[in-house]
């Protein structure tokens, strides 16, 4: 079964990438001679308090993709081959708002440019995106339960614990590098749907495309940056092709379009070739052998330094990279403990690489509450890079759970020295400090969090609540009136909390 992050109304995709994906995109020739690249004249944007419509309307059908990328949660939109009009400001096409931030880039270092939008969200926030016709609509949705999950519970002395301080305690943490996730939906049919694919073998990640008129030898590239494996495709291929699919596994995509295209692929040492059914292709049976037909120009340079790399490394890497596969396979699963070992062999065959040493913290830490382990991991990342501050928090918020309290205020204090601090890191201390009664630090953390990111509901409920027990009732007064002027939405408990808080001592 697949898991999913965040709760979902809608059937979506999502591609958590190792690294930040390229994306080289090209229309066919005739196509390009016929048009000078996707002009967008308009774009339409409705904020509405639970959702935002974004409309981008253009000149001819956008090529696209969408990927998801984590710390934070963030929803990419890629067009290819975009301009826009000179009476559009990008920095103002989307107001501001409590659902999402967008950030626009251009990258022009890519072939052809991609305009990127970068939409910034909540973890439990859905999303659609759909072409239709010539235009490109993205839907961000507010689910329902958010206001919930973002809202505090009472504790036994009747003030609200803060949720989202000890949420990174006792939930995993995303890792941008490592975690890879694909979504689900609470849908039944589609849910069925999904399971049809497990069955069948389709079991990698999930993806959407949108390609219109696209050559092949793009559509091939971009399935080397979605898949992680060299790819070869031989000389003879040719043409373009226009698909579309949602939610579906790359697996599954790639073999649409090979047998819509006649062709056919082999796999073999982390290295896919593609080539026509009609023809032949055997593995060299030796390191020196050369491959028996004369590939594509164009991908052969792009992927020969790859494959050199490849084959020129030693025996423990190539087996490190074979674990941390499996352990990906059984991490979906959510067989924690058996893609634990498999990460933790990996770490022996590949002790230089410390994103592992961080995967595993975070796994320990979050998945299989297993502190001393945690602390371990986070400490070989720290070992080899003492100003990572991901592993600086993993290793605080463990010794915070073993009671080793002189060490984690000290590992508390390295995880926010980043500039700027993680968000999570000073919501973890200002916990810590409050917690270990030490309320003036944990307001210094708390503004430090609104200098930098703004108040959410949660900083504004601890704000007030600390001023609370430290006696400083005027400033903890004017704390929750502005809390419930705030608009933020509240859970009933939450909120009469508050409200008793204010009629208290003549607040």
């Amino acid at each position: 079964m697949y898991t999913r992050l965040s709760t979902t109304f809608l059937a979506i995709f999502s591609i958590i990438c190792l690294s930040q994906m390229a994306i080289l995109l090209s229309v066919s020739a005739n196509q390009a001679q016929a048009s000078s690249g996707y002009q967008v004249s308009e774009v339409k944007t409705v904020v509405n308090p639970d959702n935002i419509a974004m409309t981008l309307v253009g000149s001819s059908a956008p090529a696209y993709t969408v990927t998801e990328r984590f710390g934070p949660y963030r929803l990419i939109v890629d067009v290819a081959d975009t301009e826009f009009d000179s009476s559009l400001k990008l920095e103002d096409l989307l107001p501001a708002n409590d659902l999402a931030k967008l950030h626009i880039s251009i990258l022009k270092d890519q072939q052809p440019t991609i305009a990127r939008f970068e939409f910034t969200l909540d973890d439990n926030t859905t999303y659609d995106v759909q072409r239709l016709q010539n235009d490109l609509k993205i839907n961000i949705l507010a689910a329902p339960e958010n206001n919930a999950q973002q809202s505090s519970t009472a504790t036994s002395s009747g003030a609200p614990k803060d949720s989202v301080a000890e949420s990174i305690f006792e939930t995993p943490a995303k890792d941008i590098d490592l975690a890879k996730s694909p979504g689900e939906s609470l849908d039944p049919d589609v849910e069925r749907f999904k399971d049809s694919f497990a069955f069948s073998g389709y079991k990698n990640e999930r993806i959407s495309v949108d390609f219109y008129k696209i050559d092949l030898h793009n559509v091939f590239r971009l399935f080397r940056q979605i898949t992680d494996l060299n790819i070869i495709v031989d000389e003879a291929v040719n043409g373009s092709v226009t698909i579309a699919l949602n939610d579906v596994p790359w697996d599954f995509a790639l073999d649409i379009i090979l047998n819509l295209a006649d062709l056919k692929k082999e796999e073999r040492y982390n290295t896919l070739v593609i080539y026509p059914k009609s023809k032949e292709f055997l593995w060299p049976e030796r390191a020196v052998d050369n491959l028996t037909f004369e590939a594509d120009t164009e991908v052969v340079r792009e992927e020969a330094l790859i494959i050199q790399q490849s084959a020129s490394q030693p025996a423990e890497i190539m087996q490190a990279k074979e674990f941390l596969r499996q352990a990906r396979a059984l991490e979906k699963q959510e067989d924690y403990e058996d893609a634990a070992a498999l990460y933790e062999k990996a770490a022996k065959l590949w002790p230089n690489n410390i994103k592992i040493s961080n995967k595993l913290a975070n796994m320990y830490l979050g998945r299989l509450n297993m502190n001393i382990k945690a602390f371990h991991y986070a400490q070989k990342t720290l070992d080899r890079n003492p100003g990572d501050t991901r592993a600086a928090l993993y290793s605080a918020i463990s010794s915070a759970n073993m009671d080793r309290m002189p060490e984690a205020m000290e590992l508390f204090a390295q995880s926010v020295s980043g500039d700027p601090p993680r968000k999570e890191a000073l919501i973890s201390y200002a916990a810590f400090s409050e917690n270990n009664n030490q309320p003036e630090a944990a307001l210094k953390l708390l503004d430090t969090y609104s200098r930098y990111y703004g108040d959410n509901l949660m900083t504004m409920v601890s704000k007030g609540r600390i001023l609370d027990k430290m006696g400083e009732q005027e400033k903890a007064t004017a704390q929750y009136r502005a809390l419930m002027s705030s608009g933020f939405q509240m859970r009933p408990d939450l909120k009469k909390y508050v409200e008793s808080r204010l009629s208290a001592g003549n607040f």
